[in-house]
């Protein structure tokens, strides 16, 4: 049952009055007011007006298996009548944790996982900026205290995470920020940062970690982090034999290789875990947030190898944690999640979704879309003035399109640098990404082109 009309303008000015909104002009939320999002079920949200919208980007990418889902509501239910909420701290623990914690070591690429459980994504990559060095430091190297990360990464914004974060105006107002992280250009083949082009560019993405170790020195690079495919970055997948050669310098320099799989987890990417599409890539840790829920509950985990286990071994008591760390309602709905992902073969799916939607943003043929681009259901396309020339408007076009498509009943992101980002539950079918690619077909003609 939908609200009333005094209700929903009740809510609307309480949400003025009350409520500080993340990542959300302030300014234009106070202007505009909200979108308040009251029901959801399946591919589908409603507004308090009742309104429909097709969820086009799995809130944010992280409903895979879609909304309302009575399996996940029932467990949960199960979960809260037997053990609502104990901690981990101390050598406590509880079933669902265990449970999940040998379900991830099994399903990642790495060999003996160990997992310490978060309540984010940002959570779980702090955590583990925080492992990597204590891990040097048992090692007798305490030196080696640098974290690289790349330009148009997103990491997270906590305090610490923030700072392997690289979009400037995310951290402006916000300093003085904790030292130790450096930095490289991103695998950006529609935008090289070196003006080259692939392959004949012999990965020259890949051997900006190579310089960076030689400047910082490698008795003080500690780890490199990377998502396998770029998320709010712009949805920026690198090029093949990429990741095969950052593990080998990785490997080659000793210095810690994290995947943060935070949005590329779980299927979206068509796989398991979006660096599976690099053949033979290893990490030495991971994150994982998102998908690993649905959303459903928050929930975040860091994995690292047996061998930095052992090592970790030797400092006896590790000081870190979080109140909510394996969280057994949590755990608990990951688990029923990562079943119904299994069940229903839902990588498949976002395999041949993702590429039914590339296909459809390319008969559109719009004069202002330039590279379309992605891996499974994540997925998006670059807005410019000039197609030969990759020359991009002087005023972004993104949230024009953004606001289109949202009154026509779909939901997409707009991201930095001019790009529209399609991510929708992992369960979409064929009729709903057709519609999704129509609608943004009349928004793109709607924003002026």
């Amino acid at each position: 049952m939908f609200l009333k009309s005094e209700e929903r303008d009740n809510l609307k000015k309480a949400d003025g009055d009350y409520l500080l909104h993340p990542f959300s002009s302030i300014k234009e939320v106070i202007a505009q007011g909200p979108k308040i999002i009251q029901k959801a079920c399946n591919t589908r949200v409603y507004d308090i007006e009742g309104k429909e919208y097709i969820d086009g980007f799995a809130g944010l990418w992280y409903n895979h298996i879609g909304h309302g889902r009575k399996e996940i509501i029932e467990v949960a239910q199960e979960q809260m009548a037997e053990l609502d909420v104990f901690h981990c701290f101390a050598g406590f623990s509880n079933i669902p944790a265990i449970q999940l914690a040998e379900k991830l070591s099994n399903m990642v690429p790495m060999e003996k996982a160990k997992i310490f459980f978060a309540g984010s994504g940002s959570e779980a990559n702090d955590s583990l900026f925080k492992i990597a060095r204590l891990y040097w430091f048992a090692r007798g190297m305490d030196s080696k205290d640098f974290i690289v990360s790349r330009n148009k990464g997103y990491h997270g914004v906590s305090y610490g995470s923030i700072q392997a974060t690289r979009f400037s105006h995310y951290q402006k107002g916000f300093d003085p920020f904790p030292p130790g992280f450096a930095f490289i250009g991103e695998p950006y083949c529609y935008y090289c940062p070196w003006d080259k082009e692939y392959p004949s560019c012999n990965l020259r993405c890949a051997e900006a970690l190579e310089e960076k170790i030689n400047e910082l020195g490698e008795e003080r690079a500690a780890a490199f982090i990377a998502e396998p495919v770029i998320g709010s970055g712009g949805v920026i997948v690198p090029p093949p034999g990429y990741y095969q050669k950052i593990s080998e310098i990785c490997n080659r320099r000793n210095v810690l290789f994290i995947a943060d799989e935070v949005i590329t987890g779980f299927g979206r990417t068509g796989k398991n875990f979006g660096i599976e599409h690099w053949n033979g890539v290893m990490p030495d840790a991971m994150t994982l947030a998102k998908g690993i829920t649905s959303g459903y509950m928050p929930l975040g985990a860091a994995l690292i190898s047996d061998n930095i286990f052992q090592v970790l071994k030797s400092v006896d008591q590790f000081f870190h944690g979080f109140t909510y760390s394996g969280h057994p309602l949590a755990c608990r709905v990951a688990l029923k999640n990562i079943e119904i992902l299994a069940g229903e073969n839902l990588k498949q799916n976002a395999e041949l979704m993702g590429a039914r939607l590339i296909a459809g943003l390319k008969a559109l043929n719009s004069a202002v879309i330039g590279e379309i681009r992605g891996k499974g259901l994540m997925v998006a396309f670059e807005l410019v003035k000039d197609r030969a020339k990759k020359e991009k408007f002087d005023h972004p076009l993104n949230y024009k399109i953004f606001e289109a498509a949202y009154n026509k009943g779909v939901i997409v992101r707009p991201l930095d640098n001019d790009v529209i980002a399609i991510s929708p539950p992992l369960i979409i079918n064929e009729q709903d990404i057709d519609e999704i690619v129509n609608v943004l077909g009349v928004a793109v003609a709607e924003a002026g082109y």
